[in-house]
């Protein structure tokens, strides 16, 4: 199992970029940061990152203090398959995550 092909332009028209590039395998593992306010409002660094597993068919958000995944895993989402779906994600992840800031 991988990731849309489209996810990758999806992640960019939402103002995520890319951390891992690879020209064939990025849908394998696919790990984009953002630096834009609308993510990272209300947490301790200025960037913020999100993954997909394929394998396990998630999308997570780290909770805006990384320093591992094990660690900093803000929220999880079912892996998203269309633009509608990623979209709805994000917000979803956002607003799981900003409740888990506050405690």
């Amino acid at each position: 199992m991988r990731a849309p092909k489209q996810m990758r332009h999806w992640i960019e028209v939402n103002g995520f970029r890319l951390r891992r590039w690879k020209k064939r395998s990025w849908r394998d593992y696919p790990m984009a940061i953002t630096r834009k306010s609308r993510f990272c409002q209300g947490t301790r660094e200025q960037h913020r990152m999100i993954r997909v597993i394929p394998e396990l068919n998630r999308m997570d958000i780290c909770d805006g203090d990384f320093d591992r995944w094990a660690n900093s895993m803000g929220a999880s989402v079912p892996m998203p398959k269309t633009k509608a779906e990623f979209e709805a994600a994000l917000v979803q992840l956002i607003d799981e995550s900003r409740s888990r800031l506050r405690d």
